[in-house]
């Protein structure tokens, strides 16, 4: 990015982000954007209800938090306890982004959700703010994660970036100043802080460990206190995006100024995200996709003698994960994926937990090669699929994008059901449809805060229930 690029054309943009978040009012949304704001929150809420009995890293780290303790703020999702919001949020968040079904946005390569949802939640309990400024507020959010992430990628990737935890906690911070309250000057402080407080690399992908919902977590930390403190008066830089010494300059070598602006106040970017219906990596999604294809087709793991899938380079660089130490390890490898899919037809979190427990799948991830397709560019998410068959027959399936994009949605029923599933494997059903009907009905809440209580799981103590 240069200087002349900086004066010209992103001069102000910290600030025009900060205006258009203390200016936007649920009634001026379009309704589509209404209803994607509600699903992505139940989304996110339910994934973090799931994770808080199956993530093993965020149960860690809700282990520390609940030892700290702390002022009674905002609820720990499916634990009940009360903490600092910045606390809750950093539990939240990893459990947000632990069992790999959070939002996710294809260019910006960001799956803000797992940051933004428990953001939210966390300042609306501190706020008490009503339902509809919460669904305002996450818009906001979305408005900036998405544009920025989309304007740096896959630059900022290439320097190994997780989008995810760098960039999410603008988001965080403007919807955390939002609902204190802020104006937007304050705003633009909170984006400031929060720039300051960027961070995160891949390095798990490398090393499998626990690590990787540490990152949006920590994220979602940070955002939430970059709120809380410019609510408080504390000052951050307001050209903290675009100047020399900005966030744009640091973080990649060169910005897409059409993905910063271009619809800038009218085409809201929260219509960009995807679900993920597997609990994956999502750029395994589309090889699942696939797979789950061959077996609705009838072909079952003894049939097979050979397993290849093709994808981008990116793609193989950030879902190749094989043997998989680890539960979380297998949710987001490939391979894995694939033969989870071969052998049982289902990639939800209860067929990934029964799953992981099976050798047999093991030995067909093993066997599961990837190969780089040139003609799927740098980071594209096609995918092919190709069997061979003991018989000698050769069967081959492609994918031009997974399922759950936009341009390829999940139908309301489909949404409908991975929400009950997900959370239905900690609570009852009495329990999620309640959350259920109050989420997609949250513009009429006068209390948002009241909403997290209703995730704490029985005693207090998460547990997956018995299929």
């Amino acid at each position: 990015m240069n200087d002349q690029t900086t004066g010209t054309e992103l001069a102000g943009l910290t600030r025009r982000f900060a205006k258009l978040a203390a200016d936007l009012r649920y009634e001026d949304l379009p309704e589509a954007v209404q209803e994607k704001a509600k699903l992505i929150i139940r989304d996110g809420v339910g994934n973090q209800i799931a994770a808080s009995a199956i993530s093993e890293a965020a149960i860690a780290i809700t282990d520390l938090v609940r030892d700290w303790g702390g002022k009674p703020e905002s609820t720990i999702v499916g634990f009940g306890d009360k903490v600092p919001a910045p606390l809750a949020a950093f539990c939240n968040g990893a459990m947000g982004h632990g069992v790999e079904l959070d939002d996710a946005h294809g260019s910006g390569l960001i799956k803000a959700g797992s940051v933004l949802i428990p953001s939210a939640f966390a300042a609306a309990e501190v706020s008490r703010a009503q339902g509809k400024d919460v669904v305002a507020a996450v818009v906001a959010g979305y408005e900036l994660a998405i544009r920025v992430a989309k304007a740096i990628n896959p630059g900022h990737r290439h320097r190994g970036h997780h989008t995810t935890s760098t960039v999410s906690l603008m988001g965080s911070a403007v919807i955390t100043a939002r609902l204190l309250g802020a104006d937007a000057e304050g705003i633009a402080d909170a984006i400031g802080l929060a720039s300051m407080q960027s961070s995160g690399i891949q390095s798990y992908l490398d090393d499998p460990c626990m690590a990787k919902p540490f990152g949006p977590g920590k994220g979602a930390f940070n955002g939430v206190l970059a709120g809380v403190l410019a609510k408080r008066g504390f000052t951050g830089p307001k050209k903290s995006l675009e100047s020399k010494e900005g966030f744009l300059n640091a973080f990649t070598d060169s910005v897409r100024i059409s993905d910063l602006l271009d619809g800038f106040g009218k085409d809201f970017a929260i219509m960009e995200v995807g679900f993920k219906p597997h609990a994956a990596c999502r750029y395994a999604h589309g090889p699942i996709d696939l797979a789950q294809q061959f077996y609705q087709e009838g072909i079952r793991p003894d049939q097979i003698d050979k397993i290849a899938v093709r994808m981008s380079g990116l793609a193989i660089r950030q879902a190749s994960k094989f043997p998989c130490p680890s539960l979380n390890a297998a949710m987001g490898s490939t391979q894995f994926g694939v033969a989870l899919a071969l052998a049982t037809g289902g990639n939800g979190l209860r067929d990934y937990w029964d799953g992981y427990a099976d050798k047999a799948i093991h030995e067909l991830a093993s066997r599961v090669v990837l190969e780089q397709e040139p003609e799927f560019g740098v980071g594209g998410r096609q995918a092919v699929v190709s069997l061979v068959l003991k018989n000698g027959q050769k069967v081959q399936h492609r994918s031009e994008e997974p399922r759950g994009e936009p341009t390829n949605p999940l139908s309301a029923e489909e949404l409908d059901r991975k929400f009950m599933s997900t959370a239905g494997l900690v609570l009852d059903n009495a329990r999620i449809s309640e959350i259920s009907r109050r989420l997609m009905a949250l513009d009429k809440e006068a209390d948002a805060g009241a909403i997290p209580q209703l995730t704490v799981a029985p005693n207090s103590k998460p547990t997956l229930l018995a299929a």
